[in-house]
């Protein structure tokens, strides 16, 4: 089912239309992941906005939404293998370097900041993970989100990722040296959509008729989020999400800036 439009009565929303037809509603969640941006500008939410930095400079016409394409593939290596010592399973393990770091032919992939995350798991059969987002060098408006992930004739992941994820692995583990055979070479990828200082939205607009999680894929445990949001939606406002409200664009009181190659760290 697809989203085609809202109606907004004296500022609330009250109806979705959808190529199904037209659903009444007092309450309306947006959980959309990339396509935020489309439900966004259907509740008349601005496109760009001005954004105060921490520092009480204020920037003018910033885009509300930039689009990253995200950086994954899986490695074909046992995942029993990745358990811990006790046989459990591990965390997701996620370096940041400013190693200079190489590929298993010893030339060099990158002498800058860079940075990966891998795990276990058992659904890809191997070891899956990736390495920091890139920018879609265009207006975010132009930017197709569909088709999505590894179905994308452009946001798919190319032997750059692969020669660069390889050898970090390498770089963290000896038992992935020389492993860079092991890559799978399928389609993986996709984007995901970044507000003004790439951490997550989580409020109400149009009077608390509508209620947006935009979590940029940062990951978060959506269980957990989800109630949180359960609880607001009941009237119990929640201090763990104070800090994700849209009024921080204004307010100065931003995430601060990452240090990482990744802009969510």
């Amino acid at each position: 089912m697809r989203v085609t439009g809202l109606d907004l009565d004296h500022g609330a929303v009250t109806a979705v239309h959808t190529d199904h037809g037209t659903i009444g509603c007092e309450q309306l969640v947006v959980a959309a992941g990339p396509w935020v941006r489309d439900l966004w500008a259907m509740l008349d939410l601005p496109e760009r906005i001005d954004v105060t930095g921490r520092d009480g400079v204020v920037h003018r016409d910033r885009p509300m939404w930039t689009y990253l394409p995200l950086q994954e593939g899986t490695l074909g290596f046992d995942p029993h293998t990745f358990r811990t010592t006790d046989g459990a399973m591990p965390p997701v393990v996620h370096v940041d370097s400013d190693q200079p770091l190489h590929d298993e032919d010893g030339r060099l992939v990158t002498d800058a900041m860079w940075g990966v995350y891998y795990k276990p798991d058992f659904a890809f059969g191997g070891v899956q993970g990736g390495a920091a987002p890139l920018p879609v060098p265009r207006p975010v408006a132009d930017v197709a989100i569909d088709p999505y992930g590894p179905a994308s004739p452009e946001f798919t992941v190319g032997a750059d990722f692969v020669r660069m994820w390889t050898a970090a692995l390498a770089h963290c583990h000896e038992r992935f040296v020389g492993a860079a055979r092991h890559y799978r070479d399928v389609p993986s990828g996709g984007i995901g959509a970044f507000t003004p200082d790439s951490f997550p939205v989580f409020d109400t607009f149009h009077g608390g008729s509508a209620y947006v999680i935009a979590d940029s894929n940062h990951g978060f445990k959506m269980l957990g989020v989800g109630e949180l949001v359960a609880g607001e939606l009941l009237g119990e406002r929640s201090a763990q999400l104070e800090p994700f409200r849209f009024a921080r664009c204004h307010t100065g009181e931003l995430h601060p800036v990452s240090n990482s190659p990744f802009p969510w760290s």
